[in-house]
């Protein structure tokens, strides 16, 4: 039982020290128009203090001054969002030389660039790509270069996810054959790629604050089905997977959908994130089941005690989750 104890902490530490460090979005909108430049920033609920003086923002070398300020409250999606505009005329080069939020490590800008209603450049800042420069003169993004970036974002919304890698961690520890486990990650992919779909193109969307919860729970369903089921009974994960993964496919959108989809290659970056989400389903997958089927065949009861304690961790985080959401 001590070391059962032992390996239930391990867990807990590590997976609570994750969300301690959940990386959040936020974006810079910048729309050109004939004689002004439009800014929209967004930030999470409580992240919004001081945002337009965190705007580091130049026009051919010259910080942007704006002008004017208004600011909304989107309660269902906890974020702020800043209107504001600064008298530019018709500039070759714009530049945002840092992120919103570059203290914070895992931070992330999203940047939309528009001249007048078509989307012109599109990136996403991190600690490895701290700036964004856009010149009248450079070639627009190729195809390729689009879908590069979608499957890596939707690897590192993946990995970034706890609640994600934590849902099909889930439904893994029971172990079974490789066609089992094969139905089950099946019926979530397929799932949760049909709301994804819905979601990121408007046809049905979800308010997060409803999505969240939901999710949340899904987990704390699939650890209490681990512990209730009996051996040579019924496997009701894959039924599992394809129910609770239409839920995690509006999440999924829900973060496609803060980065942008565009308009101009609608089909092709929303196949690309979703081939990310899937290799990074697919690396979590290797990972952990071949782990447990090795140590469930080579030591039975340790196996057995890995199982318990991982489901026991699934359940609290899943409840620790849910009342944070719902709070």
């Amino acid at each position: 039982m001590k070391r059962l104890l032992y390996c239930l902490l391990l867990l807990l530490s590590v997976a609570l020290s994750a969300l301690a460090h959940d990386p959040r979005y936020s974006s810079v909108i910048l729309r050109l128009e004939a004689t002004t430049l439009r800014i929209s920033l967004v930030a999470p609920v409580g992240k919004d203090k001081g945002l337009l003086q965190r705007l580091a923002l130049e026009a051919e070398g010259r910080p942007v001054a704006t002008e004017g300020e208004s600011r909304i409250q989107d309660a269902s999606n906890r974020t702020v969002l800043l209107d504001t505009h600064a008298a530019v005329l018709a500039p070759k080069q714009l530049t945002l030389t840092q992120r919103l939020f570059p203290e914070d490590p895992q931070s992330r800008t999203i940047v939309l660039l528009y001249s007048g209603d078509k989307l012109v450049q599109e990136s996403v800042l991190d600690a490895s790509q701290p700036r964004f420069v856009w010149s009248a003169q450079q070639v627009p993004e190729s195809s390729l270069s689009v879908a590069r970036r979608f499957v890596q974002e939707g690897i590192a919304h993946i990995f970034a996810g706890q609640d994600h890698i934590l849902f099909v961690i889930a439904l893994l520890l029971l172990g079974g054959s490789l066609r089992q486990l094969a139905k089950i990650i099946t019926a979530f992919t397929l799932a949760h790629t049909v709301t994804l779909c819905l979601a990121a193109t408007k046809t049905l969307t979800l308010s997060p604050a409803i999505v969240e919860p939901l999710i949340a729970l899904s987990i704390v369903a699939v650890g209490v089905d681990n512990l209730l089921a009996k051996p040579g009974e019924r496997d009701f994960r894959a039924l599992m997977a394809l129910g609770f993964g239409l839920i995690h496919g509006f999440g999924f959108a829900g973060a496609l959908t803060e980065i942008g989809l565009p308009k101009e290659a609608l089909g092709l970056s929303l196949g690309a994130f979703n081939i990310g989400v899937e290799l990074g389903q697919l690396t979590i997958v290797l990972a952990v089941a071949p782990a447990l089927a090795l140590l469930t065949k080579r030591a039975p009861r340790a196996g057995r005690r890995a199982m318990l304690a991982g489901t026991v961790t699934v359940i609290l985080l899943g409840a620790l989750w849910f009342l944070q959401r719902i709070g």
